[in-house]
């Protein structure tokens, strides 16, 4: 039985227009997001919570992003599946009484009003005084701004000491840090590594094996044999350090 496509349903219009459809195939249906952009190739993204969104160019084909879908039905499934068994994540709470993390500790939040902006982390606590601790949202901006601070210099520092592990010479052309919702890292086609602001949460071990297989796209750009032999090389227990790496929330 094939899969079908059906419900497709405008639900932001626009130059970046978005869409929902229904992909199913016998009893089971499968809810997707298509997102139309300045890109040049589809492609599946798989993230938290069963969001299943498809990033299609601006210019494409009805017809060709169905036939994308439907002949990555099973794909997308065992995907989904892969996600849902994956560890819930360290999730951050902003709020008085709440807790947040960095480097894989759970820091609670000790929050005080003052004129000035002050994010530092304690002994025990992480201390954060802003104009109006009582803003959630506020609280996260003012984090995200520190996490950013430590995690420019950590992980560029991470990287200069996991790639002397490699044989060959094979630096990153860049490093760019940016906040994503359903990946650690990724490295381009021209050999530029991106890594996920909320690593900043993990331990160190999880830091360094997402560096150490973005380091080793640089050499194989595909998860092929070849690609796994190496990460077998130069981080042994990189299956145990990925087992506790969590969702990125």
């Amino acid at each position: 039985m094939l899969a079908d496509i059906d419900d497709i349903e405008q639900t932001k219009s626009g130059r970046l227009a978005e869409y929902s459809l229904a992909l199913r195939k016998g009893d089971v249906q499968i809810q997707i997001r298509v997102v139309r952009r300045r890109r040049k190739t589809l492609a599946i993204y798989v993230e938290r919570d069963n969001v299943i969104e498809v990033r299609a160019p601006t210019n494409c084909a009805w017809e060709d992003i169905n036939k994308f879908l439907i002949d990555r039905f099973e794909w997308i499934l065992r995907a989904r599946e892969e996600m849902a068994n994956l560890p819930a994540g360290l999730t951050n709470c902003y709020e008085t009484q709440g807790h947040v993390y960095f480097l894989g500790e759970r820091l609670p939040l000790e929050l005080v009003r003052s004129r000035f902006t002050v994010v530092e982390r304690g002994p025990r606590t992480l201390y954060l005084a802003c104009s109006n601790p009582g803003n959630p949202e506020l609280i996260e901006r003012h984090l995200m701004n520190w996490y950013r601070q430590r995690a420019e210099s950590l992980f560029a520092e991470r990287i200069k000491a996991i790639n002397p592990l490699f044989e060959d010479v094979g630096n990153p052309e860049g490093l760019t840090i940016r906040k994503m919702r359903s990946r650690w890292g990724s490295c381009s086609s021209r050999g530029d590594i991106c890594l996920n602001l909320l690593l900043i949460k993990e331990a160190l071990p999880q830091i360094d094996f997402v560096i150490a297989h973005e380091l080793c796209h640089l050499r194989h750009f595909a998860h092929n044999k070849a690609f796994y032999q190496l990460l077998d090389k130069v981080m042994p227990d990189w299956r145990q350090r990925e087992s506790v790496l969590g969702h990125a929330t």
